[in-house]
């Protein structure tokens, strides 16, 4: 190696190192900013306006990420009224503690992520998910009455719950014995009273009752086995609220067919993957083309939509394929089933000229329309823009034909009058010279 290479290489060494440490000062810097003191009054905003005023406050930025507009009760809309005071990064984490949300240290901003315990509510969770979820995570079992581990939830939590499926309360009664004291305690806990032939019998019921050695919160007696739980049945007022036991399988099932409603713009792979992501399964690619399906702009507008459905739709509209292994925990994407045959250009494309919206784009190569197509019956639309090059012959003529409905035909064009070429001039004649006798 010479003397110039190796030069170069300890400048490019140098580089490399210094960009690091730029890295490196700017999270410092972020949070540096969060340990300092602030005090702000929030009342009845979004909690996109609150993370706002919070960054102009401390001089940094704080956005949502799509996970967590997804997990929070209405969204980017979610409103609250919070009063954050003492250092910054107590204050933003007790008010993102209500929502189950964390913050994480970015490059250059702070990025708000939903926290594990949400993966117990299928979909976007309400408020009221949100306090039992809390309470199931916080309130701890004290003691256990012998066969009745419902009865020991429902007085940790001081609410009324069901525990299903009924046929695993064994289970969780054997994890409550063994946590329990090895003194017992006899109590009575009922009277019945029976009315038979002119007599009045009372029957005492007594049960064996015993203390925890150590209290143990509702979620970590759920979590002692390897299953997997999630709420339901809190859908309508009064609804006495559910904790399902399933297998990991029941589990991502069940994830597939959770009703949602989708709206969304923009790049088909962007919105693939969102969508790979609210189904918490590992999304794989698997492309015939390297630029498939970029590009490809699409609005979704889904009501009443299984969230698996709704995948598969998207998928099929940017003429792909995809399966799902619920064993395996993945997704995989195929595309594009077809091969598309480029019509023969029969002129050479315009110049690149500015639109009126400042984007560069090529003559002709405009958005000109879009198609929209009911799904299962009308409750919902799949949308994507349409390109003058995606249209057919027959699409051509079908808008030419609608445009003419609507507007009028066109005027023919006036045939300018030629204008008469003048005719040129005679040739005078010559007259021949007479000769002279």
């Amino acid at each position: 190696m010479n003397a110039m290479n190796l030069k170069k290489m300890v400048v490019v060494l140098v580089l490399v190192g210094a960009l690091a440490g730029f890295v490196q000062a700017d999270k410092l810097e972020l949070q540096a900013r969060l340990s300092k003191e602030v005090k702000i009054q929030l009342k009845d905003v979004t909690i996109v306006e609150a993370l706002e005023k919070i960054g102009e406050k401390a001089e940094l930025e704080i956005v949502l990420s799509d996970e967590a507009a997804w997990k929070l009760p209405q969204g980017a809309a979610t409103r609250l009224s919070v009063m954050l005071q003492g250092p910054l990064a107590e204050s933003l984490t007790d008010m993102l503690n209500a929502f189950f949300m964390r913050y994480a240290v970015g490059e250059e901003r702070i990025t708000i992520y939903p926290r594990p315990e949400l993966e117990h509510v299928l979909g976007r969770p309400t408020l009221k998910q949100t306090e039992l979820l809390k309470d199931i995570y916080t309130k701890p079992i004290t003691s256990y009455w012998v066969g009745e581990p419902q009865r020991a939830i429902n007085e940790a939590l001081g609410r009324e719950v069901i525990v299903l499926p009924i046929d695993w309360h064994d289970e969780l009664d054997e994890m409550l014995r063994l946590l329990r004291e090895r003194e017992k305690v006899v109590r009575t806990v009922d009277e019945k009273t029976k009315k038979g032939d002119h007599k009045v019998m009372t029957e005492t019921v007594t049960k064996e009752w015993y203390k925890l050695s150590a209290p143990v919160t509702v979620a970590q007696l759920l979590s002692r086995r390897d299953w997997k739980w999630y709420l339901s049945g809190m859908d309508f007022p009064n609804q006495i609220p559910e904790i399902r036991l399933v297998t990991s399988t029941e589990f991502r099932q069940a994830k597939l067919d959770q009703i949602v409603d989708v709206y969304t713009q923009g790049d088909a792979a962007a919105i693939i993957q969102r969508l790979a992501s609210w189904i918490g399964m590992e999304l794989h690619w698997q492309k015939h083309g390297p630029l498939w399906p970029g590009g490809a702009n699409m609005l979704v507008d889904m009501q009443n939509v299984k969230l698996g459905q709704a995948l598969r739709d998207v998928v099929a509209m940017v003429d792909g394929s995809s399966s799902m292994s619920i064993k395996n925990n993945q997704i995989v994407i195929k595309g594009p089933m077809h091969e598309k045959k480029r019509p023969t250009p029969t002129k050479a494309r315009g110049p690149r000229r500015p639109s009126e919206s400042g984007k560069i784009t090529r003559a002709g190569e405009d958005y000109v329309g879009k198609i929209s197509i009911p799904m299962d019956g009308g409750k919902y639309h799949l949308e994507f823009m349409l390109r003058e090059s995606d249209l057919t012959e027959e699409l051509r003529k079908l808008r030419d034909e609608k445009m003419e409905q609507v507007l009028g035909r066109p005027p023919k064009p006036t045939k300018a009058t030629e204008p008469v070429a003048p005719k040129p001039a005679a040739k005078p004649k010559r007259t021949p010279a007479r000769r002279s006798r």
